[in-house]
């Protein structure tokens, strides 16, 4: 089959929880999922001819960077929560350029708000306002309803799937949680 092209046309944020009071698509101005980036160290051996670049089965901390229009309380309100982590809700369209079919992107992260700043005032611009989300213990993301990726801090090696395959069930046997 030839190939496509993968648009993405819309977004939505949901912030707190899938609720359609809590949606944020008319101010949201971009959103980055978060990149899934695996830790690495470098190695030489002392008599190795070269060095190598070795993945350490293990994920760099997450972030998702979102940036809205103008001044939101009931968004910056989450910053430093006291009660807790806060779940972010991402629904996107995609749309298959060849066929001209719509699919359903959908991700649920939970973290924490480090960071709310808010832009320069110009009087003909107004204000956005950027925000970062870290301490990121739970991702998933979905595409046409099918599990792509799941990130679980919490339950370790058996915590990481692509595609809904365990990445690490050997390790978590080895440890004994499995």
């Amino acid at each position: 089959m030839a190939a496509t092209i993968y648009n993405m046309d819309s977004a939505n944020l949901f912030v707190g929880d899938d609720d359609p009071t809590n949606s944020q698509f008319l101010v949201l101005r971009n959103i980055k999922f978060p990149s899934l980036e695996e830790a690495t160290k470098d190695h030489s051996g002392g008599g190795a001819v070269g060095a190598l670049t070795m993945g350490m089965r293990k994920l760099e901390a997450l972030t998702l960077p979102f940036q809205l229009e103008g001044f939101n309380p009931d968004v910056m309100n989450k910053f430093m929560p006291v009660t807790g982590r806060t779940t972010y809700t991402i629904r996107g369209n995609i749309r298959d350029v060849r066929d001209h079919t719509d699919k359903e992107i959908r991700a649920v992260i939970k973290g924490r708000m480090t960071r709310a700043e808010m832009s320069e005032f110009a009087k003909d611009d107004g204000i956005n306002t950027d925000y970062e989300i870290r301490e990121i213990v739970f991702y998933e993301l979905f595409y046409d309803g099918d599990e792509k990726f799941y990130y679980d801090y919490f339950s370790g090696p058996k915590g990481v799937r692509v595609d809904g395959q365990e990445i690490f069930p050997v390790v978590a046997r080895n440890l004994g949680l499995a």
